[in-house]
């Protein structure tokens, strides 16, 4: 097995420039919704609220490919693109483990994310093992009873995954990205031997992986399940070099005094300092029909300036428990807030979108 005594090891330049750019302007938040796969279902949201919905936020599990739909989706409906990504399809086994991931197991697929993201000319948002915190997810640490899940979930293999994930997603020379890569004890690129291994010729490996216009968001629940120390949300921090975004979920279901407090001390910690913050999903979900919560999530986001984005969660359709429709005093709500100046329609360079992005696969990463 390969050393992680590097895992400390600042290697990863942050990309300043590129953080900068990705948010929204001084006193400006971006509002999200969740992705049903239809572009028709998107723009019905618009007509709930009354406003063109800057992020649209899709769920994939590993292995999909973003020229499956998504990078079309967010083109044609004018909007930057937020992926989610897990480990497993909703409800089903894991196809991949942290420490797979880590150990080079299939680095295709973020080769592919790199070239495919680069190739689209959009920005997309990253927003990977999202709630790792919370039991239910495939990719956290502990069981519902505290014990570990496996020795390849571990935090430290949690950490490296997103590492390994951050450093080829970002792209730059093959060169120094397997120079990073050994640095914090991690196989190179497909586990080659060298930086001039036959496998890069054989799949397709550019020498300079392309540079994508791309953040990555690392997102907690600010109070874990379970909660022991070992599964606090720090424990699976990868690195300040390896996020440019923190955030967390919160739902009217869960807007109990306790939650907010929580969200409170997480957005305050010295960890959580200098990032944009953005809330990856809310809702009124079960108990927001007057909207309560909608109104005080708004205004604890007004006055925080480091508050950058709020996305919507509706889950897979728009039939369920999740939806606006269901909640008419938060629809009503989010039809006032929105439409002032505090709330842009549109991110730069998606206003003008004309439902064209291309394939995005073109030119390498073979197999």
């Amino acid at each position: 097995m390969l050393a992680v005594a590097f895992l400390g090891a600042p290697w990863a330049a942050p990309d300043a420039e590129a953080r900068k750019a990705f948010k929204p302007a001084k006193g400006k938040i971006w509002h999200g919704v969740s992705d049903t796969g239809e572009v028709a279902d998107y723009r019905r949201f618009n007509k709930q609220v009354r406003h063109h919905t800057p992020l649209l936020q899709t769920f994939y599990h590993w292995g999909v490919p973003l020229t499956t739909g998504a990078l079309d989706r967010w083109a044609r409906t004018g909007t930057r693109g937020v992926l989610s990504l897990s480990t497993a399809p909703g409800g089903k086994s894991e196809v991949i483990t942290p420490r797979e991931i880590a150990m080079g197991r299939d680095d295709h697929y973020m080769l592919r994310l790199n070239q495919s993201i680069a190739n689209s000319g959009q920005v997309v948002y990253i927003r990977p093992f999202a709630e790792m915190n919370l039991h239910y997810n495939p990719y956290s640490a502990y069981n519902a009873d505290g014990s570990l899940r496996s020795n390849a979930h571990r935090t430290r293999w949690y950490k490296l995954a997103w590492r390994r994930l951050v450093t080829i997603v970002r792209g730059g020379p093959r060169k120094r990205v397997n120079r990073k890569l050994r640095r914090m004890g991690m196989p190179l690129i497909h586990r080659a031997k060298s930086n001039e291994g036959p496998v890069y010729r054989e799949r397709g490996v550019p020498r300079k992986l392309k540079r994508p216009k791309v953040a990555f968001m690392w997102m907690p629940m600010t109070i874990s399940n379970p909660a022991i120390r070992k599964n606090r949300p720090m424990a699976y921090f990868p690195g300040r070099r390896y996020v440019d975004w923190v955030g967390t979920d919160i739902y009217a279901k869960y807007g109990t005094p306790g939650v907010w407090k929580a969200l409170n001390r997480f957005f305050k910690s010295k960890a959580m300092r200098g990032f944009p913050f953005a809330i990856g999903e809310y809702g009124p979900w079960d108990n927001d029909h007057r909207g309560r919560f909608v109104r005080r999530l708004f205004r604890w986001a007004k006055k925080r300036p480091r508050v950058k984005a709020l996305l919507y969660f509706r889950s897979v359709n728009t039939t369920n428990e999740f939806n606006l429709q269901y909640y008419p005093g938060a629809r009503r709500s989010l039809r006032r807030l929105l439409n002032s100046k505090r709330f842009p329609t549109h991110a730069p360079g998606t206003r003008n979108a004309k439902g064209k992005s291309g394939n995005g696969d073109s030119g390498g990463i073979g197999g």
